[in-house]
């Protein structure tokens, strides 16, 4: 833990990475104060909503880089080490994971309609699809480390990605899909991998507004941040579409829950962060080559995505709004963001401190 606390405060400053430490045994205490206060739902429900965001951030960072390798991406390479720091946190997440399955009938209402084996089939596939992943990451990452552009990189990327799709889909199937009432779209699980790489994107861009980068890169990464907020939106309008106009009573379930009371200023709230802000800021050039603006945009692409996984999660529950539930539900959420901090930025690149 010391040589842990070391190597981020070697990258984040010492400040920061006492804060995220800080942040992960406020986390530890609120899921144990969670059931004697009466917010054992809303803590796990936390839970499982800040481990989606972060562990399809982690996955969606090295996807960013394996894709970039495939397609002989160079203009990357300032940013491929930055990215694959991100599988530090593929460990933290397993075990994070395994909990999640562990008490999935405290939490996940489908469970009980089915058959008593339903619980430990679903435990199997995602602990065996989040394995491979991780594994196949970790690969990657060895191999890209060792050599970027050795062919036997090119292949364990290959690998990565079609694992990636298949394991963060699963995830969203099992996960979220079955909390809803009535049929969900199809297309929400592409949508899940779609968004893990746009918050990659968002990541990326990020550290590249805080670090010595060229005006050229920013752009670069800009350009992505841009297109690809406008082609998460564009998954999540094919979400809604075929629904309106087909007038499917199946699939209306999912979307009254989103828009219905307050859950519709959070609904809207999302798109606007996600899509309207990079798509209004950073239409220019200079704009993206700015590192305020290319902060403050994918800060809030980021933030944006991870309450759209609390929306995803703790809205078809229906959780009874308590003051002891929202601390401790507030609570594991900094814990899973103080973890995520730590490990990946104990592996992050040093950096300058100005660009």
């Amino acid at each position: 833990m010391r040589a842990l606390i070391d190597r981020s405060s070697a990258v984040l400053g010492r400040p920061a990475s006492l804060v995220a430490l800080i942040g992960i045994a406020v986390g530890i205490l609120g899921l144990a104060a969670a059931w004697p206060a009466g917010g054992a739902l809303a803590s796990i429900a936390s839970l499982a909503a800040s481990w989606l965001f972060f562990a399809a951030l982690a996955a969606g960072a090295v996807a960013l880089s394996a894709a970039a390798r495939i397609a002989q991406g160079r203009w990357a390479d300032p940013e491929a080490q930055a990215l694959e720091s991100s599988a530090a946190f593929f460990p933290a997440a397993f075990a994070v994971l395994a909990v999640l399955v562990a008490v999935a009938p405290l939490w996940l209402p489908h469970l009980g309609s089915h058959s008593e084996a339903s619980w430990p089939v679903l435990a199997a596939r995602d602990l065996v699809a989040a394995g491979a992943l991780f594994l196949a990451g970790t690969r990657f990452v060895r191999r890209s480390r060792a050599d970027r552009w050795a062919p036997a990189a090119g292949r364990a990327a290959v690998v990565y990605l079609l694992i990636y799709v298949f394991a963060v889909s699963l995830w969203t199937i099992d996960l979220v899909i079955g909390l809803g009432t009535g049929e969900p779209s199809a297309i929400v699980p592409a949508q899940a991998f779609i968004a893990a790489l746009l918050s990659a994107v968002a990541w990326a861009a990020l550290l590249a507004s805080i670090g010595a980068v060229s005006g050229r890169f920013r752009h670069d990464i800009g350009k992505m941040l841009f297109g690809f907020s406008a082609f998460w939106a564009y998954f999540v309008w094919c979400s809604f579409l075929p629904v309106w106009y087909a007038n499917l009573p199946s699939e209306t379930g999912e979307l009254i829950d989103r828009t219905s009371e307050g859950w519709a200023l959070v609904s809207f709230g999302v798109i606007g962060v996600c899509f309207l802000l990079p798509f209004l800021l950073l239409m220019s050039e200079t704009a993206k080559k700015r590192p305020a603006l290319l902060g403050a945009c994918s800060f809030g692409v980021l933030v944006g995505l991870g309450v759209e996984r609390f929306l995803l999660v703790l809205r078809p529950l229906h959780i009874a709004s308590s003051l002891a539930g929202v601390a401790c539900g507030a609570a594991v959420t900094l814990g899973m963001a103080g973890l995520f901090v730590l490990l990946v930025g104990g592996r992050l690149p040093p950096r300058p401190e100005s660009a």
